[in-house]
């Protein structure tokens, strides 16, 4: 069964926003990073997919560009969450963390613990009970002590607050 996400907001983001782009996936959004250079093609390649673009570069902001678009001002990670957050009234919701991969951004499949039995460490198979798969780049994904990480994480720098 497929996990979807809760939202279906789709971005693109420069390669200096490599961080931000993992976490947005982590809460579930469809995130990619751009591979070349910050130029036309790089908002043409949003527009033709439907993504929002966020870059760092503020001259992008006076291109001639029909899609939707954001400078990202800030320049720590904690911050520039707090303001992708707050500029697209995203949803931080635990429910849809985990739902894409992190490697690849296509969306994770629920997995019978049986069929990675040989697939993860055995102390891992032992004690967690649910996993997912991607079933592009086949990694395998289980909650473990990194999502209550990520959530300390999340609360130290206040960008949840009742989880």
């Amino acid at each position: 069964m497929e996990v979807k996400p809760e939202s279906y907001m789709k971005f693109l983001t420069d390669g200096n926003l490599g961080k931000l782009t993992k976490w947005l996936r982590t809460f579930g959004y469809d995130s990619e990073v751009y591979p070349g250079s910050i130029d036309r093609e790089f908002l043409r390649a949003g527009a033709k997919q439907g993504r929002i673009v966020l870059t760092r570069r503020r001259d992008m902001a006076f291109r001639n560009f029909t899609g939707r678009m954001y400078v990202v001002s800030s320049d720590t990670v904690p911050d520039q969450l707090r303001e992708v957050i707050k500029e697209f009234s995203l949803k931080v919701n635990p429910k849809s963390f985990f739902t894409i991969c992190l490697a690849c951004n296509h969306p994770l499949v629920v997995i019978e613990k049986s069929a990675v039995r040989d697939l993860v460490p055995i102390y891992v198979f032992k004690t967690q009970m649910t996993f997912s798969v991607c079933q592009r780049c086949h990694n395998i994904f289980w909650s473990g002590t990194h999502k209550e990480r990520m959530l300390h994480y999340l609360k130290l720098h206040n960008l949840i607050y009742h989880l």
